[in-house]
């Protein structure tokens, strides 16, 4: 019921507050505050001791309970009164025993309790305890049988929705006693408040009352059923913490202790030294706190040893680097871990010691002591310290053991049950008479089928056979209950074992996950990943994606973890996605039943616009009543959402009829659950628009929407719009908008306003719509009034336009009196109207009488840059093209006209910002004309005054009396000067308001968003004045387009090169690109122009090189060009021209390809991430040396191919490599005007970063990818001879096989951020997380941030803490950006107030959130990672920071490539705590990668090689060591100069390196010299030693002779 996610990552406040109270920092406003704060201050009253009955039953007479149903009951935690009466029944869904229950009611027994709520939990657990140690098989309920009381569904009888009544007893004639025969039933739509006027209060109770089944609720009983039976058994025995635990025993035992010594004192407290110390002196004191202090340094340094001692230990053979291209293990290494750890030849892991009688790691383990704890974590909790035996078993093991253990109990929470409907439903007519709502047919893992009649009342086994029909009951045992399951449990023994098996796997499996989301859900998130590359499961289908991970994340992954097939016969298979594939008749039947979105159950179909258009006009005038109708538009916008994407998945599947059909596809539009679909293509001239197109179209569509999430972000009442949500599907836009209230109905039932519907009609005025577009719109967005033709369109279009209407038979019957009407409407009303809106704009009056505003194609002028020079644009690429001499690439194309650029608008940003420099620039001469004004006043007075003294006898003048003397005259004189000096100072200080005439001037800064459109009329035609103003703005829109152009792509290109700027770090990928563009009010399609200037800058940097060589350099800068900019851009510009080619390749044909793409999706991906296309030798080398996987052969087996008989519905041939990077290159020509020099390079040197680039191209396109490895930046075979078509070939390096699954993009109105979000269609839909119209929850987080920066901590945490409680209770979620954006401030405070442990503890939580929120590869995630490993390291928990280090290092490069600015400075890291750990050897090895990295920050590279340089000495290695050091004092005597500081030490150092060296030399010469004496020695006592021996060998032969002789 309380989600504590968010409420456990928030500590108390005692561990921030500090002992001193300082400044509080800027003060935020009073009101911010209190507002902010107003959640906190609640008077609700807390309910305790309540309980839910079981179902009642004939038996129970009393009201009281008796004492076997309180054994029966659910203990409730204290709830407040707030509480919804739909968490009461969401509690009950997850209980043992009570979760199977759907139809029934809830009723208010006001006193229950008869036992203690102590007792009665003692004995509810006891009973639990028993049941566990038997290993009891589970039965069926007692209270849902023939004895179970079933009434009909409660009606409200009450105006005033406090409570139903209904009678219990008694006749309608007869007077009824409420304490005797009513009762109160709970409004499952309320709360718990209005019944405490019916006598809720501690100790009450909750009655569950059994329903009558109808034909639907039968069905959603079933529904029910089959989501408990598949791996959703219930968990929970008790809501109450209070049970008894392994404390119980640990008191009892203390407490006969005590009885046998009772003076016996309890060991903690003689063993307190603070007790101790305050009987004591104050030495003694102080002798403590020392040693308190000595205990404590001792304590840090031993875990800080430790936690070296648990540092990663690299092989020598191997690099230390992270591959960016190893997308095989990428869930791993996302995730900081080490794959060969898992699955590695290391020994049997060993199971982690229980605590407390924990959980073990054996999966046949049936030890449960009693009241035992066994929620222990696998892994230490951060800012904890887990026993010695914890401590030595590694993380890797714990896991090694735990996820085969939850894949086995993954499979046993499975119960092997199929739940269908008979072949003999529905009930013929003369059985419904009788009571009878359906026939099922209950198959229990091949045991025979057992046929069960729903009727009214619940559930029974009826005669029937498969041959046969008979639905009365069996005469023996109907096994008759109100529960389906309780009666298959009656019926079925070994279902009822299974069952038991079930529901223990599943509490035991929440155990476990209990343990693992103590630090938040990252763990879990890793575990689900991973889970199918290990042991426990039986099929491969419940660890794929669809199950599994993308059930928990809301935006799916661009790469899905295949599990692995684990039997004998799949081995090498892995490729057979199918087999993962299950029989399950269920999930046929749940598809064969959809209804595509539309709740059927609800009555009539949802009217979006009216829920939405009625919460946005709910009341907001307390904290309460702005959540609600936050809560109320968040629900109605992702309702919307997922009803659009399943729509928009119908209508291709050809799931929905048109409401044309007799047009062609393209122009077909469908109207499904009150949602209006159509395509974004150019419908032709039926309506009223000014770009002309496909491409406008799309434009246009994208445009519109983001400027109606303009104008919701606004959250406005006046001007009313349409929820809107565009999809990407297969390469077709759908645009998704509710229906105008009236539209659908004629056209006397809405009312146009404002603007024009029909091509070639006039446009309308309503001085109202007009105000309320002036007070929304102008004034907020600066969008300027203006006076515009009544007949824009110039008179060739509108030839066009009838020339074409004439061909058409709707318009061929039109009157012609309805022309000349206008005409002299026209004459009346004049030439031009009033504009503050897009001429395609249009403004209705809905049937429901509300304004609301269609079509906002633009809130900003079209970009002047983008408009050829000669019909008024700036002519910048004209100028370019010029300046290039003509060397530009065919593929640029030489004018800018182009229909889609009519669309091209400046960012509002940059409007903002244009508009603030014109503001500025009018205020400051302003004050220079008053500042020389009052000077020119003043000296005229001063003049004046000087006058008057040097002509004394003017009539006029006073003259002095008497007693005035020469002093008096004197102290006037300064008092007068003094009043001249603090005059303008007083003006300086108090400025004055503006006029009527200077605020109505504030006006003249807005922008007109008329200009340059093509074929409208100009107003040179109609009025000179008109015609000058409309020069005048186009004049200003080019100023602005000017300085986006001059100003800021220059100024950012600087501060990228200078790390300057509110950006200093350069985003890791396209996405984050976008958003800082967009920041700075720069649009996409400019990043040609940035690209342009990275060229420049990096021309700069190689002639700069070359000097520096030649010597001719005196002075260096710091910073270097980062070559990952322009890789950065290139594969930005590269991947969204792929995604507009391969949308090409889908539609074309009539859209064949995108009925089965994975062929031209493999082929188009393989040539994207190559380098050149391979001969059919090199195939035939290749595929000889492949191992596994599937051949041509295997292909073709695939599916039938040569169908079709060439005709349209055969997809077209696969194009070559060069044919689709031809076409990729004209679209980044015509798009961006820029010509590639990174990819698809004619040399062979490339800087292309092909696995960022495949990733961006993926997600762009909503492509998912198998993870494993490719090998990309080679060859490729794309077409394979594949010249018919339709036939499956073996793309390289991309597969077809590969090619898992394609998800819709969408872009909602109220997103929370721009653009397209990937969303999965599973289980569960994900959809891209949503704007939050509650304005509390940002004033509190802006709040927070300011006491923040003000180190005022105890606040700030207090605001964050509130700011994440208000975004949870809209959204009912903590995975939204609001909430992480929270946790992370948490993180931040408490890091900062000095808790690294709890710091840490909170960042984890958020990288969870935020992990389920954007993927494990967004780049948030690298700065939450990189933040993580900062507090980690300050907790002394090195070895989990160094995980989260390599987590970041691996995702900047699957993100940014190897030349990511960052990796040289994590390497850096990672070096320098190895080297303070004293492993020097990896400290070197760390070091030197960071220097083999592109390192723009020549200081940085300094570091690096003085830090190598110092490992080097220290093993030996002088002389490497002195060539590292004197490239390193090179580097800092060029950038600093001799007398710097890093200059002199590097000197220094250099020195004391060389004289080690030359003594080192010197030393070895010694060495080598001693070394030859010795062995000269040693050779002259050798030679001295053989003479010897041959000397006594001579005479000992001589002595022979002698004897011989003689």
């Amino acid at each position: 019921m309380v989600d504590s996610t968010v409420a456990e990552s928030s500590p108390t406040m005692e561990t921030v507050k500090t002992e001193k109270k300082v400044d509080e920092g800027p003060t935020v406003t009073k009101e911010d505050i209190e507002a902010a704060a107003a959640g906190a201050t609640d008077s609700s009253v807390i309910l305790k001791d309540l309980l839910i009955l079981p179902p009642l039953n004939k038996s129970a007479a009393s009201a009281k309970p008796s004492e076997q149903e309180l054994m029966a009951s659910v203990p409730l935690p204290p709830i407040r009164s707030e509480e919804p009466v739909s968490s009461l029944r969401t509690a009950l869904s997850e209980v043992c025993g009570y979760a199977h229950l759907t139809n029934y009611r809830l009723q208010l027994v006001p006193q229950a309790l008869g036992l203690e709520r102590k007792t009665l939990v003692a004995k509810q657990a006891k009973a639990n305890s028993n049941k566990n140690k038997n290993d009891e098989t589970l039965e069926a309920s007692v209270y849902t049988g023939m004895n179970a009381v079933v009434s009909v569904a409660a009606v409200n009888s009450r105006n005033d929705h406090t409570s139903f009544i209904l009678p219990s007893t008694g006749t309608d004639d007869k007077p009824k006693d409420k304490k005797k025969d009513d009762t109160v039933v709970l409004d499952d739509f309320g709360d718990l408040t209005l019944l405490l006027e019916d006598g809720l209060k501690d100790g009450s109770a909750f009655r569950i009352v059994l329903e009558k089944y109808d034909a639907a609720s039968v069905r959603d009983h079933v529904a029910r059923l089959r989501s408990l039976l598949d791996g959703n058994a219930p968990t929970v025995t008790s809501f109450v913490d209070d049970a008894p635990s392994n404390n119980t025993e640990k008191e009892d035992s203390s407490a006969e202790a005590n009885k046998e010594n009772p003076t016996a004192t309890p060991t903690a407290e003689a063993e307190d030294p603070a007790a101790v110390a305050t009987d004591s002196s104050p030495e003694a004191k102080k002798d403590v706190e020392v040693d308190k202090a000595k205990e404590l340094k001792k304590k840090e340094q031993e875990a800080a040893l430790k936690a070296a001692a648990k540092l990663p230990v690299y092989d020598l053979n191997k690099p230390v680097s992270v591959d960016g291209k190893n997308l095989k293990d990428f869930f791993y290494l996302a995730c900081g871990e080490d794959p060969s750890l898992y699955h590695g030849d290391l020994p049997p892991p060993k199971s982690p010691k229980p605590e407390n009688g924990g959980v073990t790691a054996s999966p046949n383990s049936k030890s449960r002591k009693k009241g035992k704890n066994r929620n222990k974590s696998p892994q230490p909790k951060n800012g904890q310290t887990s026993s010695e035996d914890d401590e030595d078993i590694p993380v890797e093991e714990v896991m090694r053991t735990t996820i085969p253990r939850m894949n086995a109990l993954e499979e046993t929470t499975r119960v092997p049950c199929n739940i269908r409907f008979s072949g003999f439903h529905p009930p013929p007519s003369h059985r419904k008479l009788m009571g009878d709502l359906a026939y099922l047919e209950i198959i229990v893992d091949q045991e025979p089928t057992i046929y069960i009649t729903a009727c009214t009342t619940g559930f029974y086994v009826n005669k029937s056979t498969r041959a046969s029909f008979d639905p009365a009951p069996v005469l023996e045992n109907p096994c008759f209950s109100h529960e389906l399951l309780d009666c298959i449990l009656k019926k079925s023994t070994k279902f009822a074992g299974l069952w038991t098996k079930a529901v223990a796997a599943s509490k035991e499996r929440a155990e476990y996950m209990n343990a693992t989301n103590k630090d938040g859900p990252f763990s879990s998130l890793f575990r689900v990943a991973v889970r199918g590359d290990f042991d426990g499961y039986k099929n491969p289908a419940t660890a794929s994606a669809a199950t599994g991970i993308d059930a928990l994340l809301q935006t799916p992954s661009w790469l899905i973890p295949t599990p692995k097939p684990r039997s004998s016969k799949a081995a090498g298979s892995d490729w057979k996605h199918y087999s993962h594939h299950t029989h399950n008749l269920n999930r046929t039947e749940d598809d064969l039943c959809s209804t595509f979105g539309v709740d059927i159950r609800g009555g009539a179909v949802r009217d979006w616009n009216e829920e939405l258009q009625s919460a946005r006009e709910m009341p907001t005038s307390t904290l309460q009543e702005r959540i609600e109708r936050a809560r109320i538009i968040h629900k109605v916008l992702t309702d919307f959402g997922e009803a659009s994407v399943l729509g928009v998945k119908a209508i291709v599947e050809g799931q929905i009829s048109a409401m044309n059909p007799n047009e062609g596809a393209r122009s077909q539009v469908f109207l499904h659950n009150n949602i209006f679909f159509s395509r974004a293509v150019d419908a032709g001239v039926e309506t009223f628009k000014i770009a002309k197109g496909d491409n406008a179209a799309r434009k246009s569509a994208s445009r519109d929407i983001q400027c109606i999430g303009t104008l919701h972000r606004m959250d406005t009442t006046e001007l009313h719009t349409l929820a809107t949500v565009l999809i990407d599907y297969l390469g077709t836009r759908f645009v998704c908008q509710s229906i105008l209230p009236g539209i659908l109905s004629g056209d006397k039932t809405h009312t146009l306003l404002y603007g024009a519907v029909e091509a070639g009609c006039e446009l309308k005025y309503d001085e109202e719509m007009h105000k309320a577009l002036e007070n929304t719109v102008g004034k907020t967005l600066q969008v300027a009034s203006r006076m515009v033709p009544r007949q824009p369109l110039v008179p060739e279009r509108l030839e066009e336009i009838k020339k074409i209407k004439s061909t058409l038979p709707a318009y061929m019957s039109m009157p012609s009196q309805q022309e000349k009407a206008s005409e002299s409407e026209t004459e009346v009303a004049g030439p031009t109207i009033l504009s503050c809106a897009p001429l395609e704009a249009k403004g209705i009056r809905g049937s429901d009488q509300r304004k609301y505003l269609l079509d906002i194609s633009r809130l900003s002028p079209r970009d002047a840059n983008w408009v050829p020079k000669e019909k008024g644009g700036t002519g910048m690429w004209e100028e370019l093209l010029e300046k290039s001499g003509g060397k530009a690439a065919s593929s640029i194309p030489v004018s800018v006209d182009d229909d889609e650029w009519t669309l091209a608008v400046l960012r509002p940003e940059l409007v903002s910002r244009f508009v603030k420099i014109r503001r500025e620039q009018w205020l400051k001469s302003i004050t220079e004309k008053e500042k020389s004004e009052a000077e020119e006043k003043d000296g005229a007075s001063k003049e004046t005054e000087e006058e008057e003294i040097a002509d004394p006898a003017k009539p006029d003048e006073k003259k002095p009396s008497e007693g005035d003397n020469g002093e008096t005259d004197a102290k006037d004189t300064k008092a007068d000067e003094k009043a001249k000096e603090e005059k303008p100072k007083e003006k300086r200080v108090e400025p004055r308001k503006l006029t009527d005439e200077e605020v109505e001037h504030l006006k003249t800064f807005r922008m007109n968003i008329n200009v340059f459109l093509p074929d409208v009329q100009s107003m040179d035609a109609v009025d000179e004045k008109l015609a000058e103003e409309s020069k005048a703005d186009e004049q200003i829109a080019r100023e602005a387009a000017l300085l986006l152009w001059e100003q800021v792509l220059p100024r950012l290109t600087a501060d990228i090169r200078d790390a300057g700027g509110p950006h200093q770090q350069i985003p890791p990928d396209g996405r984050s690109l976008t958003e800082m563009l967009h920041q700075h009010g720069i649009n996409c399609r400019y990043i040609g122009r940035l690209a342009m200037l990275a060229q420049q800058e990096e021309e700069v940097d190689k002639k700069l090189e070359v000097e520096i060589k030649n010597g001719n350099v005196l002075r260096l800068g710091r910073r270097k060009m980062p070559l990952y900019w322009l890789e950065l851009l290139e594969c930005e510009m590269v991947a969204r021209a792929a995604k507009h080619v391969l949308e090409c390749y889908l539609t074309e044909n009539g859209g064949s390809a995108a009925a089965q793409p994975s062929q031209t999706i493999a082929s188009f991906l393989s040539a994207l991430v190559s380098e050149s296309e391979e001969t059919a030798a090199q195939t035939e080398t290749r595929m000889g040396k492949k191992k596994g996987g599937p051949d041509e052969d295997d292909f073709n087996a695939l599916t039938l191919c040569d169908t079709g008989g060439n005709g349209d519905a055969v997809p077209g041939s696969i194009r070559t490599r060069s044919e689709v990077w031809t076409d990729i290159e004209r679209e980044v020509g015509r798009r961006f005007r820029y010509t590639l020099t990174l990819y698809n390079p004619a040399g062979k040197d490339s800087r292309a970063a092909y696995i960022p680039l495949l990733r961006r191209v993926c997600q762009r396109t909503g492509v998912r990818l198998v993870a494993k490895n490719y090998d990309v930046g080679g060859k490729c075979l794309c077409s394979g001879g594949n010249s018919s078509g339709g036939r499956l070939t073996a793309s390289y390096p991309i597969e077809p096989t590969d090619v898992v699954d394609i998800v819709p993009l969408m872009k909602h109105a109220a997103a929370h951020v721009e653009g397209f979000v990937p969303c999965a269609l599973g289980s569960s839909i994900g959809l891209p997380s949503l704007h939050i119209s509650l304005a509390d929850a940002r004033t509190t987080l802006e709040a927070a941030h300011l006491h923040c920066n003000a180190r005022s901590l105890s606040p700030a945490l207090d605001l964050a803490q509130e700011a994440a409680s208000l975004y949870q209770r809209v959204t009912d979620t903590p995975a939204h950006p609001g909430v992480v954006r929270c946790m992370d401030l948490m993180a931040t405070i408490l890091f900062e107030a000095g808790e690294p442990a709890l710091a840490a503890n909170s960042a984890l939580k958020g990288l969870g959130l935020l992990v389920q929120v954007a993927g494990f590869d967004s780049f948030d995630t690298i700065s939450a990672h990189l933040l993580l490993f900062q507090m980690l390291l300050a907790s002394q928990q090195v070895d989990l920071g160094v995980k989260h280090l390599r987590a970041a290092l691996y995702l900047m490069e699957v993100l940014g490539g190897p030349h990511y600015v960052e990796h040289s400075n994590v390497y850096h890291k990672l070096g320098s705590l190895y080297q303070g750990a004293g492993n020097v050897l990896t400290a070197l090895r760390f070091y030197q990668e960071a220097g083999a990295r592109v390192v723009s920050d020549r200081l940085h590279e300094g570091m690096i090689m003085r830090s190598t340089s110092m490992i080097l000495a220290a093993i030996g290695q002088l002389k490497l060591a002195v060539q590292t050091e004197k490239k390193a004092f090179q580097t800092f005597s060029l950038m600093f100069g001799e007398d710097h500081n890093l200059t002199k030490a590097s000197d220094a150092t250099l020195k004391n390196f060389m004289k080690a060296a030359v003594e080192q030399g010197n030393r070895m010469v010694e060495d080598e010299k001693k070394r030859k004496e010795e062995q000269a020695a040693a050779a002259m006592a050798s030679q001295i030693e053989a003479d010897e021996e041959a000397e006594e060998k001579k005479k000992k032969r001589n002595s022979k002779k002698k004897k011989g002789k003689k």
